[in-house]
């Protein structure tokens, strides 16, 4: 399946986000991106690993039950899981929720077997059947598609009494939020973002820990217009080349505004927020 990705015909973005993800297009895109700003290791798997995950109390329970909900390809939730069996001897019983079948389809819960079971949904979140009870329930750059705060209600339905919901996005006025707000044109709706969702918590009554981190990374100038492009086709959805001269000017002009010239490099900072919620 092929988004119509001219201007117009998509007027829910968060529509336009689940059909980009389930394209080969927007997942090599996404792959991309990840791989630019947080290297082949995951820097950000690394921080939440050491940073957040144990230190949580569920740590002192022998099997865990983990719900990852938009996990993509699943690398994430394996190096999770691989780094906690390897420093704790936990067991965990995996429910992987991803809507697009091009990421379902790469993901190879193979190497955590041994220690894993794992049952997947290939389906929108709000759409799957799950079961309650869980210790972790992560949602790793994966908000943006809700549509709204019933969706949330349902996150808040997941855990255990003690289990932890945790989940990563960009902070509300940080660099690639900015940009989205430049890209997002054409739309009438805008994602779920991380305010969205702690409006939700606060209007609950949840109580949250909000951990914020930065993300650095530096481009050779030689490859600065093959990166840029790279990232700006994933923040647009794949509407790049439909946004028009003006709007391709002011990303531009933004771009370089809020970012470091180091000489031969160019380097971007990325402020983004884990935020822990124990039920």
């Amino acid at each position: 399946m092929k988004p119509d990705l001219s201007l117009g015909v998509l007027p829910s973005i968060r529509l336009a986000y689940r059909q980009f993800l389930n394209t080969e297009m927007g997942a090599v895109a996404y792959e991309r991106f990840k791989r630019d700003l947080y290297t082949k290791d995951d820097s950000l798997v690394q921080f939440l690993n050491n940073g957040v995950l144990q230190n949580l109390t569920v740590i002192q329970r022998d099997v865990l039950n983990v719900c990852d909900i938009g996990g993509g390809n699943g690398k994430r939730i394996r190096n999770i899981l691989k780094f906690l069996h390897e420093k704790f001897g936990m067991r965990f019983s995996l429910d992987f929720v991803e809507q697009s079948s091009y990421l379902m389809h790469s993901f190879d819960p193979h190497d955590i077997s041994p220690f894993t079971t794992t049952k997947k949904f290939e389906m929108l979140f709000e759409n799957a059947n799950l079961a309650s009870g869980y210790d972790l329930v992560f949602l790793i750059h994966s908000i943006f598609a809700f549509e709204n705060d019933l969706a949330v209600n349902k996150v808040l339905s997941l855990p255990n009494k003690g289990g932890a919901v945790v989940v990563v996005s960009n902070a509300q006025d940080s660099f690639l939020a900015g940009l989205k707000q430049l890209l997002d044109v054409g739309y009438e709706d805008s994602r779920f973002e991380i305010e969205d969702l702690l409006k939700v918590f606060a209007a609950r009554g949840i109580e949250i820990q909000e951990i914020p981190f930065e993300t650095k990374w530096a481009i050779p100038k030689g490859k600065l217009a093959e990166h840029t492009k790279a990232l700006l086709e994933w923040l647009s959805l794949g509407r790049l080349a439909g946004i028009g001269e003006d709007s391709e000017k002011r990303v531009h002009e933004y771009m370089h505004q809020n970012s470091l010239d180091l000489g031969e490099r160019v380097l971007f900072t990325e402020r983004e927020s884990i935020v822990v919620a124990i039920a």
